[in-house]
């Protein structure tokens, strides 16, 4: 297959559809494919960083406002002419990039308008089902009859999930009568690429102490103003305050002079139970993604956590505990280096998110983002298996005790990477989800995925 041209493009709601392309562009790179990614600029940055090689197009995504108080159902509904805009947006875009890169496969990660007659394209998306909430349920079937006329628009439809009993989506994808062109292709991860592990062989939970901070700039409790645009990056200057803290980025670093904290705390190697036995692993939109962080904050003060972000926080020096370390747009090796070596990963209960905990056999209190139907069906999914545990935003004040639980050891795992489905015990009962069923082999899901790619392109 040397000479065939791959184009890729994620939906641009976030990092995590930009992320499950990486370990699809790693292996159609690995078999000679040219990798085109069309993205907007930060996922470019990130998927350039973690795929060397690609050849990145920069175009317009889709961005969403969301409010503190609307559900965010309601927040997309009343931005569907918006939506509907930006794929016929994406279709003309298409056009040029297919008489300009000549591609044989496309692949668009939810990216409704991005497929093209003339070229093999390929739809991916672990949403045949869209779900709603409770009174608004009525509407599934009409919402997944929409969604099936988009599918039916590209020639295949990758599901990125297992496609037995044991599954990660539930009822998003499964119980479903599937067309012929829907495959399953197992959890996709950037976390499963051999980049995402550590160069030196060692195990990706054992800091090197001769080895620089992970890519990224680090914090620990420094001020960043809360008042700037999301994505933006922040004035981070302190005032009469005295430490100095590397900063790391693009290759280059840093010095700069902040307060607080001694400068080991930036330094230090973080090892389960000692220096920062919590991990949260911050995503999703604003505002919930500040609210989250300061509710955390709040709830889990006198915890030592890191945090792992893919942009800059709105984060106030004075609401933020000092044993607080922040690692901005870390590499796929060092995100995955910081949740192995945590006692306790904090999530939200993204797919994307998911899937990666679930590559690496780690469990975490999962947190939907409240008024979005897919993450809290998700939270009532997972809750008590692989290790997850699922925690209203609304009931934050159980945290510590889960906390306390998980850091002491006392929480039921199995080490990690067996790929055994995990017990933890559900919100509210001092009973688990026992399962002796294990997670099938995601390789030969991908395989066949790929092959379908490779083998029915129309050129």
């Amino acid at each position: 297959m040397n000479g065939m041209t791959v184009l890729i493009s994620p939906l641009s709601w976030g990092f995590g559809h930009a992320g499950r392309m990486i370990p699809l562009a790693v292996e159609l790179q690995r078999r000679g494919a040219r990798i085109i990614f069309a993205a907007d600029g930060p996922l470019l940055q990130m998927v350039q960083r973690d795929v060397p090689g690609i050849t990145p197009v920069e175009i317009p995504g889709l961005r969403m406002r969301y409010s503190r108080s609307l559900p965010q159902y309601i927040c997309i509904f009343l931005q569907l002419p918006h939506i509907i805009a930006s794929a016929v947006r994406d279709h003309r875009t298409l056009r040029r990039l297919v008489s300009e890169y000549n591609p044989s496969v496309i692949i668009s990660d939810n990216r409704f308008g991005f497929y093209n007659r003339r070229v093999f394209s390929a739809y991916v998306t672990h949403q045949l089902r869209i779900p709603f909430p409770g009174p608004l349920r009525f509407m599934e079937p009409l919402a997944m009859w929409m969604h099936r006329v988009i599918i039916n628009r590209f020639d295949l439809c990758l599901v990125p999930d297992y496609p037995g009993s044991v599954n990660l989506s539930g009822r998003l994808s499964h119980g479903l009568r599937l067309p012929r062109k829907v495959i399953f292709s197992g959890p996709l991860s950037r976390f499963s690429t051999p980049d995402a592990r550590e160069p030196d062989g060692r195990d990706p939970g054992v800091r090197n102490p001769d080895r620089p901070e992970p890519d990224g700039t680090v914090h620990d409790g420094t001020e960043q103003n809360i008042t700037e645009p999301y994505g933006t990056e922040p004035d981070r200057t302190v005032p009469g305050r005295t430490e100095s803290e590397r900063t790391v980025s693009g290759g280059t670093e840093s010095e700069r002079t902040v307060s607080g904290v001694t400068g080991s705390d930036v330094t230090e190697p973080a090892t389960p139970d000692q220096s920062h036995p919590v991990c949260l692993l911050l995503s999703g939109p604003e505002p919930q993604r500040t609210l989250l962080l300061k509710k955390i904050n709040e709830t889990l003060s006198g915890f030592r956590m890191v945090v792992l972000t893919a942009t800059p926080l709105p984060l106030f020096i004075n609401e933020t505990p000092p044993g607080i370390r922040v690692i901005i747009a870390p590499d796929a090796a060092a995100m995955r280096r910081e949740l192995l070596s945590s006692s306790l990963v904090i999530a939200r209960s993204g797919y994307s998110s998911v899937m990666e905990l679930v590559s690496l056999g780690k469990g975490a209190v999962i947190i939907p983002t409240p008024g979005q139907p897919e993450q809290e069906y998700l939270g009532r999914h997972l809750n008590g298996m692989l290790g997850f545990v699922t925690i209203s935003q609304h009931n934050l004040n159980k945290l510590p005790a889960v906390v306390h639980e998980r850091t002491r050891n006392q929480f039921s795992r199995q080490p990690c990477g067996d790929n055994t489905l995990l017990t933890g015990k559900q919100e509210g009962t001092d009973t688990a989800k026992p399962s002796a069923s294990r997670l099938p082999d995601a390789a030969p899901l991908l395989e066949k995925a790929i092959n379908s790619l490779l083998k029915h392109n129309k050129k």
